[in-house]
Order: C-alpha cells, then sequence, then structure tokens
C-alpha cells in the first residue's frame, strides 16, 4: 500500500544503524501507506541506508557530524515542514521499529485527532509511549491508559519513539534544542510544547502494546538482539547525570535536583561496570557546571549488532 498519506512526512533519526534504518524506513512505505519522497532520513553524521537503491528514493539529510538527537531531529523538521503540503511530522528513532506498535498506526491516530473538533488544533504532539511527572520531585512514571479509556490521553513528556508533531509547534517557534544533544532533550522539548499552548497526548493503544517494553527488562528483550543494550552502552549514563540538572532548572525546581541526586546515588549502586560509574560522576559534576553538549569522551561506539 502506497500513497494514502499526502499531510504526513516522516522523518528517520539514525546514527550508525543502517540495517535498523532501512527496515524502519521499508516499514513505513509499504505498512503506514508513505510515498518515499514523503520520508526524511536524518543521517546524524556516520551512518545511512543498508541499501543504496532505497537512500536514492527517499530525501536524505546528512548532517556533517553528530549532533545527537536534538540537534537531529531540529533538522530534521525543518526539512519535513519546508514542504507547505506537510501537516505533521512524523519523528522515528531508527530502532522504534523494533517495539510492537500497531501497524499501520498514522491513519487510526490522525483520525482519533480529527475527532476532537475544535481542540484538534490545540494538539501539539501525538506520542506512542508517554510519562507524567508524579509528586513534587520531578520523577515521572510511565502512563498506561486502561481498556475503555479516551483513545488520546494528556501526559507531561515522552521519549521520541515514534511522535507525531503538529505545523503549529513549529510555526510557534518550538524546535528541539541542539545544546542538549542527547539525554533529556526529548523531555525538554515536549515541555515546551506544552508551555506553548499545546497538547501532548498518547496514543492509548501504542501505549497498552509497549508497556511491558517500556521497562528496563521489557526494553532489553525487545532491543538486545539488534543493538547494544542500554547497560552496555556506558556512555548514556553521562548524559543521563548531567543533562537532568539542566531539566530542573528549566522546567522544575530545586527538589528536583535534591530527588535527582539521591536517585544518582542509587544509579552508582546498581551500576554495571566502573565505566557507567565514572559516567555517572562526570555527569553530576558536569551537570552541576551547567554544562550541555556533546562530550567527545561519552558517545556511541557500537551502532547495531
Amino acid at each position: 500500500m502506497t500513497g494514502s498519506r499526502t499531510d504526513v512526512t516522516a522523518v528517520i533519526l539514525t546514527h550508525m544503524r543502517p540495517r535498523l534504518a532501512g527496515d524502519l524506513v521499508r516499514s513505513l512505505i509499504a505498512v503506514e501507506g508513505l510515498d518515499p519522497e514523503r520520508v526524511v532520513v536524518v543521517v546524524n553524521g556516520e551512518g545511512g541506508l543498508d541499501v543504496p537503491d532505497l537512500e536514492a528514493t527517499v530525501r536524505m539529510v546528512r548532517l556533517p557530524h553528530n549532533l545527537g538527537p536534538a540537534g537531529g531531529f531540529r533538522a530534521g523538521l525543518l526539512e519535513a515542514f519546508a514542504d507547505p503540503t506537510t501537516a505533521w511530522a512524523y519523528l522515528c528513532e531508527d530502532d522504534v521499529g523494533l517495539f510492537n506498535l500497531p501497524a499501520p498506526r498514522l491513519g487510526t491516530v490522525l483520525a482519533h485527532v480529527g475527532a476532537l473538533g475544535a481542540d484538534a488544533a490545540r494538539v501539539g504532539a501525538v506520542v506512542a509511549y508517554g510519562r507524567r511527572f508524579t509528586g513534587r520531585s520531578g520523577h515521572s512514571v510511565n502512563t498506561v491508559p486502561t481498556e475503555g479509556s479516551p483513545a488520546l490521553v494528556p501526559v507531561d513528556v515522552a521519549a521520541w519513539g515514534a511522535t507525531l508533531v503538529s505545523r503549529s509547534v513549529i510555526e510557534a517557534g518550538v524546535l528541539p534544542d541542539p545544546a542538549w544533544f542527547f539525554g533529556y532533550e526529548d523531555f525538554d522539548f515536549f515541555c515546551r510544547v506544552r508551555a506553548a499552548g499545546f497538547a501532548v497526548l498518547v496514543d492509548a493503544e501504542a501505549a497498552r502494546r509497549v508497556a511491558s517494553e517500556q521497562t528496563s527488562a521489557g526494553r532489553d528483550a525487545a532491543l538486545g538482539q539488534h543493538r547494544p543494550t542500554d547497560a552496555e552502552e556506558p556512555w548514556r549514563a553521562y548524559y543521563t547525570a548531567r543533562n537532568y540538572f539542566a531539566l530542573a532548572r528549566r522546567h522544575g525546581t530545586p527538589r528536583w535536583v535534591a530527588s535527582h541526586l539521591v536517585y544518582s546515588l542509587r544509579r552508582l549502586q546498581l551500576a554495571h561496570s566502573r565505566a557507567e560509574r565514572l559516567a555517572t560522576l562526570y555527569g553530576l559534576w558536569d551537570g552541576a557546571r551547567g554544562r550541555l553538549g556533546r562530550s567527545e569522551r561519552y558517545r556511541r561506539q557500537v551502532g547495531e549488532l
């Protein structure tokens, strides 16, 4: 099936994962019904698609070096909405096809948005799995709407995953902040979407389908045969420890910082390796000093298995 959507442009962000990115592009075309010219592949410095002929059919954006998810998705959003017929950008991480999301999905989700009537104009993003902040600590929990809930449910933040973003958000000047590079850059974006007056909604069906995959064990089971698990990538701990300071300063309270320090001590206890503990410590040190951006010490070494 092709050609069924003329108002959506997909944006796949990839770094060192040509096979996973290629599989996702093929699924978007064959299953979601997107014409190839409505698929933008943003290559974050290194990588591409596994088949050169496939690259020739879609819109390739090659960045000079790895700008992280923040800079990469920013570039992808600008490219997608440069086409005036694009009403929605469908942001996809290159490994999101490994999760058990409903497929096809786009038509159903956009029908649910349309069913909101006048409220549809204020929908800024629809995420596949989302989180809500609880209490005053800044801690967030996965939101899984129960059967019988509305099809779209408000959430506070989300991972990028597979997310529809409205043109209205970009026209309001809300874009991912490239200074964050990696780590809570998605939370920052969705907080700013809501601050601009837009709703961030989770697709209830998708959230239920992947609920078990949003735990640490479930995530490892879904991803582990295709790419390194988070525990096998200790560099991630640096950005998790560092960037939460920026999240708390922008969108939270000093209590968030205190809670982050407590959680970080627990992460140090549960760390899988000395490298992960050191990454956490360096991240806390740099985060307390307000540092952002890419660290040459902490970056991806292996994209896929």
